[in-house]
């Protein structure tokens, strides 16, 4: 239909262009004058005419008209040889909505797409993707209150073709885990899913097997994958979240990963101390992250739980778990441990903040080590201690 409109409106300029072309050369022929009586000279021929000054002569008018007209018709002629122009893409006529920040638009256009199913879906699809490769444009699509109406009028009016959606965009973006359309997967799919509990279970598990294999994958986004877990009230396996964790290299998640494993009772806190051991690495910042949870953990209660790690035979392991036990209060019968972690070549700021922790936590440690700073062999921490002793007993005196 869209063929034989353009084709009727590119017949239709054609007789307008030619009906213009033809009308100034008949108007010429109209106004030339007759020949009257005295036109002829004495001989008999023809008088020629003397055009009036600044006046075109008319046969060169026609001249320029005649070669106008042929100009114009070989122009509507490779026109109609073209054919009607080409119809927009619906992911062009989506992106001139989005460039005009045209909410109606947007809605028309989705709507339609929506309703066509799965070959809607694909080109809602390439449409998403156009605007995650130029970055401004899925951040408009995602926050500009106009275009978030619009798709969000579909999602209320047409919720069952949004899970058919939902559930094409996650099995055809697995190959692009990290882009944003899987972010928005996680931060709306979940509501949707909550606030419609009860339908689309097959949906539902969808997501929570994606959620796994995106963990798997080496978790991007996953903050918001996270909250996803949260709202689902979904624990995945222990297993799926450990490559994130091993990845040393890329420990920006790690926080999040002990977190969520601190929180899974004994088998999580399994697999903390099982990454410590394979690990090996007391200097690594995640390594020392979960000795700080262990130690903390022994300190509500768990009796026992960090000994290992005070007495392990790696080095740096047992550095960080002694640094960690003693910013809890402690008696004298760890000053031994104190002693042997301040002389166990620690640097410059480890010293003062295990000095400064027993201070303040542990007191009785530290009036001991004041009272004889000579049990310290390292030289540094003695010099430290010394002083501090002579600033208490110019304290005392001056009290006196």
């Amino acid at each position: 239909m869209r063929y034989q409109r353009a084709h009727f409106i590119t017949r239709a300029l054609i007789f307008v262009g030619a009906a213009l072309l033809l009308f100034p050369a008949a108007s010429c022929r109209r106004k030339a004058p007759p020949a009257g009586p005295g036109a002829t000279g004495g001989d008999g021929s023809a008088a020629q005419e003397a055009p009036l000054p600044g006046k075109i002569p008319a046969s060169a008018e026609l001249e320029a008209l005649r070669a106008r007209e042929k100009e114009l018709t070989t122009l509507l002629a490779d026109l109609e040889a073209k054919g009607p122009p080409a119809a927009k893409t619906a992911r062009e006529t989506l992106m001139g909505h989005l460039g005009s920040f045209d909410g109606r638009g947007m809605y028309a256009t989705m709507r339609e797409l929506l309703l066509k199913g799965e070959e809607g879906y694909r080109e809602l699809l390439e449409f998403f993707i156009a605007c995650d490769e130029e970055h401004d444009k899925i951040l408009i699509l995602t926050h500009d209150s106009r275009l978030v109406y619009a798709m969000l009028r579909l999602v209320a009016l047409y919720p069952g073709k949004t899970a058919e959606l939902c559930d094409y965009l996650i099995r055809n973006t697995r190959d692009i885990p990290g882009s944003f359309i899987r972010r928005e997967i996680y931060n709306f799919l979940p509501v949707f899913l909550n606030y419609h509990r009860g339908k689309y279970p097959e949906l539902r598990q969808l997501l929570k097997e994606d959620i796994v294999f995106q963990l798997k994958k080496g978790g991007q986004y996953l903050y918001k994958v996270t909250l996803a877990m949260r709202d689902l009230q979904f624990k995945p396996p222990i297993e799926s979240m450990l490559p994130i964790l091993y990845n040393l290299e890329d420990s920006t998640s790690h926080g999040i990963v002990i977190a969520h494993l601190a929180g899974r009772g004994d088998a999580g806190l399994q697999a903390l101390i099982k990454f410590v051991e394979d690990t090996g690495d007391g200097a690594h910042r995640s390594v020392g992250q979960v000795l700080r949870h262990i130690v903390d953990l022994d300190a509500l209660g768990r009796k026992g739980l960090a000994r290992p790690f005070l007495e392990h035979a790696n080095p740096g392991i047992r550095q960080t778990a002694t640094f960690y036990y003693f910013r809890h209060p402690r008696e004298l019968a760890d000053l031994e441990r104190a002693l042997g972690y301040l002389d166990s070549g620690i640097t410059g700021a480890q010293q003062s903040l295990v000095l400064g922790s027993l201070k303040r936590k542990s007191p009785v440690i530290y009036r001991a080590l004041l009272e004889d700073p000579a049990r310290v062999t390292d030289e540094k921490v003695r010099a430290r201690l010394e002083k501090a002793a002579l600033k208490l007993k110019k304290e005392v005196g001056d009290d006196s």
